[in-house]
């Protein structure tokens, strides 16, 4: 499956995890990121992000859970109702409401979450394991939050190290990091965004030297950030929002 990438634990564990900003809460909305193998342990893990795409949150899960998360994310439908298709069918045909899932603390290096429901009492939550809360959100396309003291602690990781390598090839495309510094030798307006520094051969629509923006409406911030949504759109087009020569449009990435 194309989410299950590897993630090296030395990496994930060794990184600090950034601050997050805006208004004060006790909870962060989160998005799956993506769902891998541990280079170092070959255990399944899932990578929650924050909205911002700058701060993750690595979660050791078990295979059948790992498969299930993964499964929905790639829209693959089993023949038969999989553990997680069941609970879903049983929550919508009973009437019941998965209102949000929360990874709320960790002990002993085990997360902790919570399904809040609401049902014809009120409403209630349910102790769950993160896997199986993450698996049954998806599928009813429910958010997703974490407590925000996980999200600043030690076992989150900064994205932008952890993915943000200097360059990187998408699509035909070589980006690399866009400084403050260079853009203004560049005379560009904004240092946010990738420097295209390579076209490959028949991609049309960016030229080099363009600075990509965003990707289908998603901000880009570096490299490795650009690299990820690309692979998120698989087969799809990519539409750019691009700076060129002071002018900003939107282009699609297109090759012959």
């Amino acid at each position: 499956m194309r989410r299950l990438v590897g993630v090296g634990l030395g990496l994930l564990l060794g990184l600090a995890g950034a601050s997050c900003s805006g208004p004060e809460s006790t909870e962060i909305e989160v998005d799956v990121r993506s769902v891998g193998l541990d280079s170092a342990s070959h255990a399944p893990v899932v990578l929650l992000q924050d909205k911002d795409r700058r701060t993750g949150l690595p979660i050791w899960i078990g295979p059948a859970e790992a498969q299930a998360i993964a499964m929905e994310l790639e829209g693959v439908r089993p023949p038969r109702p999989m553990t997680h298709d069941l609970m879903k069918d049983l929550l919508v045909q009973s009437g019941v409401e998965v209102r949000r899932v929360v990874i709320g603390k960790i002990e002993d290096r085990t997360y902790f979450a919570r399904i809040h429901l609401r049902a014809g009492r009120g409403d209630v939550e349910v102790d769950s394991r993160p896997s199986d809360a993450i698996a049954l959100a998806v599928r009813l396309e429910k958010p997703i939050f974490v407590a925000r003291a996980l999200m600043a602690g030690e076992t989150a990781i900064d994205l932008e190290q952890a993915f943000g390598a200097e360059s990187v090839d998408a699509r035909g495309l070589t980006v690399q990091s866009l400084s403050a510094e260079l853009a203004e030798v560049l005379e560009i307006q904004s240092a946010s965004g990738v420097l295209v520094s390579g076209v490959a051969e028949g991609v049309q629509g960016v030229r080099r030297g363009d600075i990509v923006t965003a990707v289908n409406g998603v901000e880009v911030r570096g490299p490795g950030d650009f690299a990820q949504t690309i692979l998120d759109l698989g087969p799809k087009v990519a539409r750019l929002r691009v700076e060129r020569g002071g002018k900003r449009f939107e282009v699609d990435l297109l090759a012959r």
